[in-house]
């Protein structure tokens, strides 16, 4: 029995925009995590997440334009 009612593929975000929302998050959990262990982990994700979302963002800008 299928227990599935709502079949959609999933969107399809940029990297660089799905990074960008990851390295939010992680910012988010570092400030509101309940134990310095908890922060430091989540600071470290959010680094990172920073360093993808820089990378990404350094291949767009070096990505070949097309003039339609």
């Amino acid at each position: 029995m299928d227990t599935h009612t709502n079949i959609t593929s999933p969107r399809k975000y940029h990297p660089a925009a799905y990074a960008m929302h990851r390295q939010m998050v992680a910012v988010r959990r570092t400030i509101s995590a309940p134990t310095v262990e908890e922060s430091q982990a989540a600071a470290r994700w959010a680094q990172a997440w920073y360093r993808l979302v820089q990378r990404k963002l350094e291949e767009l800008q070096h990505a070949p334009r097309y003039l339609h």
